[in-house]
């Protein structure tokens, strides 16, 4: 008879890693994986992302690269994407795809994918949203 383990996964929008953190923590103290979405975060402040948590590896991306490398922001920043993992997991995941929407990993023979898609709001949405989910499955199928 094989052992049985059990895995904890959370998920939580953070509306800003300022905001959302105190939960985040909580999270982390919860959970085996955690993915968050809405860590508002630019590519030069991921690093505020690493710090949290000892005990997690953290993949993560930003949404505002392209916003940011044009110009000033002008408004609210916005988007990103992250997983955490344990560490004690860690070592047999593997980061397949970083993009500004969803972030890949697979861990051991599971993948893992955290994926904010396009609000209602969002000017062209249904083309950003099937590009998304093209891309999504273009990453998966490389991996055979």
């Amino acid at each position: 008879m094989a052992a049985q383990s059990n895995l904890t996964i959370s998920t939580y929008n953070l509306h800003g890693l300022n905001q959302g953190r105190c939960f985040l923590n909580t999270l982390c103290d919860m959970s085996d994986v955690v993915y968050v979405q809405e860590h508002w975060l630019a590519l030069f402040d991921l690093h505020l992302l690493y710090n949290i948590g000892d005990d997690f590896i953290c993949y993560a991306s930003s949404a505002m690269d392209t916003t940011i490398s044009t110009g000033c922001l002008k408004g609210r920043p916005y988007g990103g994407v992250a997983i955490f993992v344990k560490k004690s997991l860690g070592v047999s995941c593997k980061l397949v795809k970083a993009a500004s929407r969803y972030i890949i990993l697979l861990m051991g023979h599971v993948l893992l994918i955290n994926v904010y898609l396009p609000s209602a709001s969002t000017p062209d949405r249904s083309e950003e949203l099937i590009e998304c989910v093209a891309s999504i499955l273009n990453d998966v199928i490389g991996l055979q």
